[in-house]
């Protein structure tokens, strides 16, 4: 076996540190992008031959060109970004410039505008410079809303404008030339009346400010700086070579240090300045979606976005990068171990490699053949078994190397313990030797094998995994084993050393052996820690895990506080496809630890895609907020983008689609919205893979929508952004028209009670009617019959009396009892009078005065009769019972009240008539006047006939002394014609 040493190291990533994502007009994105710019809002901005677009990370809304008729077939050819956050767009076809506000771009005025324009530029004192490549007119300056053509004013060499920029001291600078011949450098100092033309040779080329201020170029002859963040030339200058075939390169710089370049025809290429690897080159196929390359540009996440001809293509800084220079080996895996001095060294594909602190990776050693395993030598470097051989190797190369002892089968793990002896498996059996003496271990594997061994750190041993439930331990002296301390995390998977100890991941967990105590965590509250392949500390202070679903990192402390209660969920952060995982771990036949990290905290990961490596520096979580915006709203047919922070809807509007966007471009799919609207029931919605919320049924009033996020990376934008919403009623919604309803309802209430009180006043009067007719049928009956029978039979009786002698003394008696009788009659033609009661419906006062003179015959009460109002007919029934309250009422008076006036008062209105009857006595007591005298009836007979015509009966004590009695009835029962009897 030769050691093949390499002497050019191995570029640890590079390109491949970036993860790449495409968008073509199959996934919606415009085609023939050529410029591209963010706004504050986190909003991408593209020019393209089908016009302008912005993108937010999972869709492209196209915004319309200005309206005016010179934009109508006029393309944009380039967007700005200035430091107020305004967007500008210029256009070819002589259209001139635009910006956009108030979710439009607006048309400015701009006189003879050049045939496009194609870059824009902002200086410290605020203006805004325009420029295009051609002749004539070149170079504009916007300030105090107005253009202005610059090219004779500020006498600007001739040449073609390729590109212009501005730097922090303020001042403008401009390349020009022409694609066939040498360029010139001009700059416009603050405030200067002129041009200078700077002594630099360049090609023509364009102009890129640093994130540090510097300017740089990359022409036919070199991509270097020009000018450093102070404007002065570099004291040292530092070249990198051209690209070959590249047409006027744009330049991007990513936040490790690498610089970005388009070529226009021949793909895209990165240099390294920090690390000097050379020019990277990507090209259609390899991680690039067009060789047209057009324009490059940094986001505020630090992603590289590229403009080519079918699309876009980004390349975000990953915390995982493949290392090419170890490629993977899918037979026989690849196999990791970490010297005791921190180089980790990887196995496969019959060479052996080694990275070590702070260096890329190196092949040492080629030509190996089949690599059946490796291990850390106690002594520093490793052990690797190869062929049939057993090889020390360092950093150097191959140092010491004897046989393997003789087994049918190749070894897959081996370890080496404090004493120094090497312990590998075999077919069945473990074997353990020291300068090559090999000896069988008196170790019962319970006819399986050991599957993975480790050296034990608190003895001259080993332990070994089996493929049970718990380990087996080996003492390096006697080579007998022994149960290992229990695990009691179901059958084993993988047992490696960490920098903390040994561990063993299982079915049920993981478990971590120190000396006698094992501490474990369960997966049933994590159930990631399921087939765990490995684990190393890196330089965050973090555990880094490879597990099913990609790469876990869980920090120390909270590593420690699930020790501490084994069922505790672990907050942990998982890395996959997004972050470049876009692989699987390697099969579960390829042994030795998956995981290692080198002395400076960079991990090694092995997969089937080949070994990936992990700094922990470039796995930090974005510090940024994400930008949230209020995209549209839609009402009807009413469509606003970017609406204003209080907006006001078509009155009547029910249903309402709000658009928003979570502008935090680096994986938008695992951006989260929450929303709510505030003057609605309900609290926060997750927006879920949605950027839209609809809300249907709303009705006239104020309300306010809001929407928060929080980005991939955990960081909340709780502020948000918030949407003022006013819909006015209509007139059918609006108070006027809810009164108008009360109103038109009252009034149908009152017409129907007013039916309903005919209808009952109707059916009142009917029975009264019949029960009158009754009386005068009785009356009658009796008048005919009764009366008219006494009658006669008085005759008969005179005629007996008048036969009797003057002086007989049965005369006198029955004369006598004539007169009596002639009372008695008189006294029933009375009664018969009230039962066939008709005076009174035309002059209710005089029927009151007869009334009152019956009642009050014989006492020395005065009193008065009046009406008010105007006198209308009462109708006989209704009559009747008032007649009869009044005659009760006069009757109590002349017997309890001791009064000595009293007033009847007939009250007529339009809505029905009131009889008051007052007087001066003593007064009624109060619970008199409710219940009426114990055994007497005739305030409840009062209450009972006012019932009967509808009406309401009060009696009360007057506050000044005396009695009231009032009767009201409503007109529908108490107003009619006499009816003559």
């Amino acid at each position: 076996m030769v050691a093949a040493l390499v002497a050019t190291p191995l570029a640890a990533a590079g390109i491949e540190g970036f993860k790449h994502s495409s968008w073509t007009p199959e996934q919606g994105a415009p085609s023939n992008v050529v410029g591209i710019a963010q706004t504050p809002d986190g909003y991408l901005w593209i020019a393209s031959a089908e016009g302008v677009f912005r993108f937010d990370g999972l869709s492209f809304e196209s915004i319309p060109a200005p309206r005016e008729a010179r934009f109508a077939h006029a393309i944009p050819t380039s967007v700005f970004a200035d430091r107020d956050g305004r967007l500008w767009v210029g256009f070819n076809q002589n259209a001139g410039a635009a910006v956009y506000r108030a979710g439009r771009l607006h048309a400015l005025s701009m006189p003879a505008p050049p045939p496009s324009i194609l870059k824009f530029a902002q200086t410290a004192d605020g203006a805004l410079w325009a420029s295009w490549g051609g002749q004539g007119d070149r170079l504009f300056r916007y300030r105090n809303d107005n253009w202005q053509v610059m090219d004779r004013r500020l006498n600007l060499p001739p040449g073609e404008i390729a590109a212009i920029a501005s730097t922090a001291d303020g001042s403008l600078w401009v390349t020009l030339g022409n694609s066939r011949a040498d360029g010139t450098l001009a700059r416009l100092l603050p405030g200067a009346a002129r041009f200078q033309t700077e002594a630099d040779r360049i090609g023509f080329t364009m102009l890129a400010r640093a994130p540090d201020g510097a300017l740089w170029i990359s022409d036919r002859n070199a991509t270097h700086m020009i000018r450093d963040a102070k404007g002065a030339p570099p004291v040292r200058p530092r070249l990198f070579p051209p690209v070959a075939g590249a047409a006027v390169p744009t330049l991007a710089f990513d936040r490790r240090g690498g610089i970005w370049g388009t070529t226009r025809g021949v793909g895209l290429f990165r240099l390294d300045p920090a690390t000097g690897t050379g020019v990277e080159r990507l090209e259609v196929g390899r991680m690039l979606s067009s060789d047209a390359t057009i324009d490059a540009f940094t986001d505020r996440e630090g992603s590289i976005w590229v403009a080519t001809d079918v699309g876009l293509d980004r390349y975000r800084p990953a915390a995982i990068a493949r290392l090419s220079a170890i490629p993977p080996d899918v037979q026989d895996g690849l196999k990791l171990a970490r010297a005791s001095d921190g180089t980790v060294f990887v196995a496969g594909s019959q060479a052996l490699y080694a990275l070590a602190p702070g260096g890329p990776a190196r092949r040492i050693a080629d030509g190996l053949g089949r690599v059946a395993t490796l291990c850390p030598a106690s002594d520093g470097g490793i052990w690797i078994a190869h062929g049939k051989s057993m090889t020390r190797y360092d950093a150097t190369g191959p140092s010491t190397s004897f046989a393997l002892p003789s087994d049918p089968v190749a070894p897959t793990s081996c370890a080496q313990d404090r004493r120094g002896r090497l312990w590998i498996d075999g077919a069945g059996v473990l074997w353990v030797g020291a300068k090559a003496r090999w000896q069988r271990a008196a170790a019962d594997l319970e006819g399986g094998g050991a599957l993975d061994i480790v050296a034990d750190p608190d003895g001259s041993g080993v332990l070994v995994n089996t493929g049970h439930a718990d380990l087996l331990k080996l003492d390096a002296v006697t080579s007998r084993g022994v149960p290992g301390p229990p695990l009691a995390i179901g059958a084993l998977a993988a047992l490696w050393t960490s920098q903390d100890g040994v561990y063993a991941s299982g079915a049920k967990g993981i478990a971590r052996i120190a000396g006698s105590r094992v501490q474990r965590i369960e997966a049933k509250n994590n159930p990631w820690l399921v087939g765990v392949r490995g684990m190393a500390l890196g330089r965050d202070g973090a555990a880094w895990f490879l597990v099913r679903l990609g790469i876990v990192r869980v920090a120390v402390r909270d590593l420690a506080r699930g020790f501490a209660a084994p069922t505790t969920a672990l907050p942990h952060r998982l890395f996959d496809s997004h972050d470049g995982y876009a692989t699987r771990g390697q099969a579960i036949s390829f042994r030795t630890p998956q995981v290692a990290a080198t002395g400076d905290g960079r991990l090694i990961f092995a997969t089937r895609a080949g070994p990936l490596l992990v700094d922990p520096a470039d796995a930090v979580r974005s510090p940024l907020s994400p930008p949230v915006s209020i995209r549209s709203i839609a009402a009807g047919s009413l469509v606003r983008r970017d609406p204003p922070a209080s907006l006001t809807l078509p009155a009547g509007t029910h249903t309402v689609r709000i658009g928003f966007a979570v502008n935090s471009l680096a994986v938008p799919s695992r951006n989260r919205a929450f929303y709510r609207l505030e003057g609605q029931s309900g609290g926060w919605t997750a927006a879920g893979g949605r950027r839209e919320a609809t809300y249907t049924n709303l009705g006239p009033g104020r309300y306010r929508f809001q929407v928060i996020a929080v980005s991939a990376d955990g960081v909340w934008n709780r502020r948000g952004q918030t949407l003022a919403i006013t819909i006015p009623p209509t007139f059918l919604q609006s108070w006027t028209f809810k009164l108008l309803c009360m109103a038109l309802g009252l009034a149908l209430l009152w017409v129907a009670y007013r039916i309903r009180l005919r209808f009952l006043a109707r059916e009142i009067r009917s029975r009264l009617l019949d029960r009158l007719r009754e009386r005068e049928r009785v009356a009658r009956d009796i008048h005919d019959t009764l009366l008219q029978s006494i009658q006669a039979l008085m005759l008969r009786f005179q005629l007996a009396a008048d036969g009797l002698p003057a002086g007989h003394p049965a005369r006198g008696q029955l004369e006598e009892a004539m007169d009596r009788a002639d009372d008695v009659i008189a006294e029933g033609r009375d009664r018969l009078s009230d039962l066939r009661r008709t005076e009174g419906l035309e002059d209710p006062e005089a029927a009151l005065r007869e009334i009152a003179g019956h009642q009050l015959a014989g006492t020395a009460i005065a009193i008065t009769i009046r009406s008010s109002g105007t006198v209308r007919p009462i109708d006989a029934v209704a009559w009747d019972e008032l007649a009869s309250i009044a005659a009760e009422v006069l009757f109590n008076a002349a017997r309890h009240a001791h009064a000595s006036a009293m007033v009847a008062e007939i009250q007529y209105r339009s809505t029905g008539l009131t009889l008051r009857i007052t007087d001066d006595g003593i007064g009624i007591p109060p619970h008199m006047a409710k219940e009426g005298r114990q055994g007497h009836f005739g305030i409840a007979g009062m209450r009972e006939r006012a019932a009967r015509i509808g009406g309401h009966f009060r009696i009360e004590r007057r506050r000044e002394g005396g009695t009231e009695v009032t009767v009201t009835v409503p007109a529908a029962m108490v107003y009619g014609s006499s009816r003559k009897r």
